[in-house]
């Protein structure tokens, strides 16, 4: 191919060197990104640099591949014309209208991000599209921020130089290779791509989204620096985008429902520090649980959680328990911040890098040590990168277990040695803390340590020995941390992630798809202890811990403190409509209107739609669960998950 290119090199050189390029203009607008908005993002240290470098190479080169997919497959297609002057001016034409694209939403974030305090995402399309007047706007951001202009097309003559300096040089077609070993280059580069898009090759990556940032911050507020802008644009381009919902009036609706609670003070109360110990339980479905199970099977049903069991005894037990979501990433931000998933899961929309208070970072604003543990390869199902958004900053996965042995081969650390691992590791704690443990035995294709092999029930489904193996790795956690200094000043929520396949009618229903076992315990505490009938969901879990010690600063939580007699006694959750869990009843309602009441106490197999019967509870229900999705939409669109000051 004639040109004025300096070099001339094979065409796999030559794509390395044009996305090489790539890479280096996403660099250089990351590091214009910071220096336009710097007193945004005080206190950077050496090792916060470095570890924000090094994650905002991985997500720059995930947006590399998606903006540059035609292009590396145009470059490696073995075509017997690949290297004549035409082909490589459509080449050329694809990369730099592409990349002129990538480019450009970097630059506009230069300025954009001091309004809304996070990187663009898809949700700036529809806030501009109807704006009558986009010209006018348009006119006014060139005319204000022209440097911002200036700098674009220095980038773009930048990248434009840099190409012309490397061209494809003739290729002999006619050896044999030729064409073989430009599809395996493909094939290869195929696979190079899906690695960069998932973020790596591990069993349980699955590919980055917004919330893998956290992972290499210290910060929530620096998560934008990680991250780039066309690549918070490309994932969540399909992404349900929530809507500002106006049911109500902003004062009716905080009149029905609201997520703030206010600051309580009470004569001679002071803020309890008591530690908090939060277990979330892989697939623990409700019907897992002999205690919470006593009518089924003519009253013979076979208990696989022995040990759990034994503990409701001594815990406050709530006999209507329910997750806030059908995911393990739904979990970590209902349980830890109150935050339950919508139409998608929290973690997965663009909201999530908003501002948030959760629990742990609260209790660590009061002196509280605050940690996570899991038993997977760190970074798996983005447990790292999300628990750093929610400001716990110490991270134990199986990097730090650091022994192999242990290893189940697929999914992490056996729960048993994982569990006594943090029942040691709390113990080196100062007090108080927070901490958080997430089990992973109970995982598919649900084994058990070979030592183990015909130990525990097996049960008509293949999670079930394997719930009853990490029963009993709990009953060991709980004699070992029974020994320990902290065991008596500690607060214990145990509950499951989300429910899971189910094999009685009973459970088979919008009711079973949710209900999931959940208690509180707190050892020596007799007050704290029976049966409950009220309603307990993942998100209650944070304002009642911060109620029952006493915690005397406001905060926003979207549940409810479940001591208090007086709340709202509901649970929400979304499954192709939102289901509305009431007193006695639950509601289907699909966004706009009421689809089925049930009785879920009597009518445990849903047979009996009383939707047109009651027509005064689905009116109350429905009145609720509207200013519920007001409030959680909203809040969500416009960044108000933190008390207003």
């Amino acid at each position: 191919m004639k040109g004025k290119s300096r070099f001339n090199q094979s065409i796999y050189i030559v794509l390395l060197y044009r996305l090489g390029i790539v890479m280096v203009l996403f660099m250089l607008c990351r590091l214009l990104f910071y220096l336009y908005n710097r007193d945004l993002f005080p206190g950077i240290h050496i090792a916060d640099a470095v570890s924000i470098a090094k994650g905002g190479l991985v997500f720059d080169l995930a947006a590399m591949f998606y903006f540059n997919i035609l292009f590396i497959l145009l470059s490696l297609l073995p075509l017997p014309f690949i290297d004549k002057s035409w082909y490589q001016k459509i080449l050329k034409t694809v990369f730099f209208v592409t990349n002129s694209i990538a480019i450009l939403t970097n630059c506009i974030d230069f300025i954009y991000y001091r309004f809304t305090l996070k990187r663009t995402t898809r949700t700036v399309f529809e806030e501009f599209s109807h704006e009558t007047n986009k010209a006018g706007l348009g006119k006014d951001f060139v005319l204000d921020y022209w440097h911002v202009i200036v700098i674009y097309f220095i980038l773009i003559f930048f990248m434009w130089w840099l190409y012309r300096q490397v061209s494809v040089k003739s290729i002999v077609k006619k050896k044999w290779w030729f064409y073989p070993t430009t599809l395996a280059a493909l094939v290869l580069s195929a696979t190079l791509a899906v690695g960069g898009i998932r973020g790596g090759f591990k069993h349980s990556t699955r590919p980055i989204t917004l919330s893998n940032a956290g992972e290499y911050v210290q910060k929530p507020e620096h998560i934008s620096l990680v991250l780039n802008t066309p690549f918070s644009i490309v994932r969540t381009w399909n992404n349900v985008e929530l809507e500002l919902i106006q049911f109500y009036s902003d004062g009716e609706v905080e009149r029905i429902y609201s997520p703030l609670h206010h600051k309580e003070v009470i004569d001679g109360q002071k803020f309890d520090k008591k530690n908090v110990v939060i277990i979330i339980l892989e697939s623990w479905g409700k019907e897992a649980v002999g205690s919470y199970n006593k009518d089924l099977d003519g009253g013979t049903y076979r208990d696989y959680t022995p040990f759990f069991d034994s503990l409701m005894q001594h815990s406050l037990v709530f006999e209507n328990s329910f997750a806030s979501g059908r995911k393990s990433i739904d979990a970590i931000p209902s349980l830890l911040a109150s935050i339950p998933n919508g139409q998608e899961p929290f973690v997965l929309t663009p909201y999530v890098v908003d501002s948030i208070h959760s629990l742990p970072y609260l209790l660590q604003k009061e002196g509280y040590g605050v940690s996570f543990f899991h038993g997977a390869p760190n970074g798996s199902m983005g447990f790292m990168a999300l628990t750093k958004l929610l400001g716990i900053n110490n991270y134990y996965g199986k990097n730090e277990y650091n022994n192999d042995r242990d290893y189940d081969g697929i999914w992490g650390i056996w729960d048993e040695p994982f569990f006594q691992y943090y029942a040691k590791t709390l113990s080196t704690f100062k007090q108080p803390f927070c901490s958080a443990i997430f089990s992973v035995s109970s995982h598919h294709p649900f084994i058990v340590p070979d030592k183990y092999k015909n130990t525990f029930p097996k049960g008509p489904i293949p999670v079930l020995e394997c719930i009853g193996y990490t029963d009993m790795a709990l009953r060991k956690f709980f004699e070992t941390a029974s020994k320990q200094d902290w065991f008596k000043n500690t607060i214990f929520v145990i509950s499951a992630d989300h429910a899971t396949e189910t094999f009685h009618q009973e459970y088979k229903n919008a009711w079973g798809e949710v209900a999931i076992p959940l208690i509180i315990y707190q050892p020596g505490n007799e007050s704290l202890k029976g049966i409950s009938n009220k309603i307990i969901q993942q998100i209650d879990v944070m304002p009642t811990l911060l109620r029952m010690m006493h915690y005397p600063k406001p905060f926003v939580a979207y549940g409810k403190n479940v001591l208090d007699n007086n709340s709202l006694n509901f649970a929400v959750s979304y499954g192709g409509g939102y289901r509305w869990i009431e007193d006695d009843y639950l509601l289907f309602f699909d966004g706009k209107n009421a689809k089925g009441l049930f009785n879920y106490k009597k009518d445990r197999l849903f047979q009996n739609n009383l939707v047109a019967t009651f027509p005064e509870q689905v009116k109350k229900m429905e009145t609720n669960v509207k200013a519920f999705i007001q409030q959680y939409n909203n809040r969500l669109i416009r960044n108000q998950l933190t008390y207003p000051k």
